[in-house]
């Protein structure tokens, strides 16, 4: 299993978005607003919908790559359960905007 293989539009949203996140004092929940918003200006919705689409199948095996998705996004989870709840939340802010 390889994340950035299984997952090349998580790994390039967590990579790019998340990590410096903090420094600039963004909530993970401004994050996805300004991902969207980007993608929603350059009309690019399939880029949304695609992302919707690996979170989905990331949340069905989060057991196999919870390490690598706090890695990707700079993040500290605990436990894959840690990780889902936080997959979850960008999952329902992507599905509000």
């Amino acid at each position: 299993m390889n994340f950035i293989k299984d997952f090349p539009n998580l790994f390039q949203f967590f990579g790019g978005y998340f990590p410096d996140s903090d420094l600039d004092n963004l909530t993970d929940e401004d994050i996805v607003s300004k991902y969207v918003l980007q993608h929603f200006l350059n009309n690019d919705y399939k880029k949304i919908e695609e992302l919707i689409v690996d979170i989905e199948r990331l949340i069905n095996g989060i057991d196999s790559y919870w390490v690598e998705v706090g890695d990707e996004a700079n993040r500290y989870f605990e436990n894959s359960q840690d990780a889902l709840r936080w997959l979850n939340m960008i999952k329902v802010e992507l599905n509000k905007l």
